[in-house]
């Protein structure tokens, strides 16, 4: 199957991209794949909350997007599939829901790999259709 790769013109909401490399296992369960994907996060909170969505990607690929709801202090909700997991301190995790189907149909399979830049460790990156002001 071809790689399909989103222009990041194309990107028309507001997300946050959430690499989640070394958490992704392709037998992981839905419940699994969204308690890796939703915390916790070293970020800029203000930013973070201008994000509609979030994609959970693994080597470039666009696994799943989640509808946000909030953003928590890490630890704030229980994680059934990570239960042991340590509580970083001033990290953060959101809460919400895989997104409706037209988004996930828009961007569900794809790449953006080409959209990081080599060398980026970063686990998170912001791709905003606008700039949004954080003041």
């Amino acid at each position: 199957m071809d790689t399909i790769y989103l222009e990041r013109e194309e990107i028309t909401e507001n997300v946050i991209v959430i690499k989640i490399n070394r958490s992704y296992k392709e037998t992981m369960s839905e419940t699994a794949l969204y308690d890796v994907t939703r915390g916790y996060w070293k970020l800029n909170l203000k930013r973070a909350k201008q994000a509609e969505y979030a994609f959970s990607v693994y080597k470039g690929k666009i696994k799943e997007v989640y509808k946000i709801d909030e953003w928590l202090p890490a630890g704030s909700i229980p994680r059934p599939t990570l239960s042991d997991a340590e509580v970083p301190a001033d990290r953060y995790e959101f809460t919400g829901k895989v997104a409706e189907n037209a988004i996930r149909n828009k961007y569900v399979g794809k790449s953006i790999a080409h959209l990081h830049r080599k060398g980026d460790a970063n686990p998170t990156k912001y791709l905003f259709n606008e700039e949004i002001s954080c003041v």
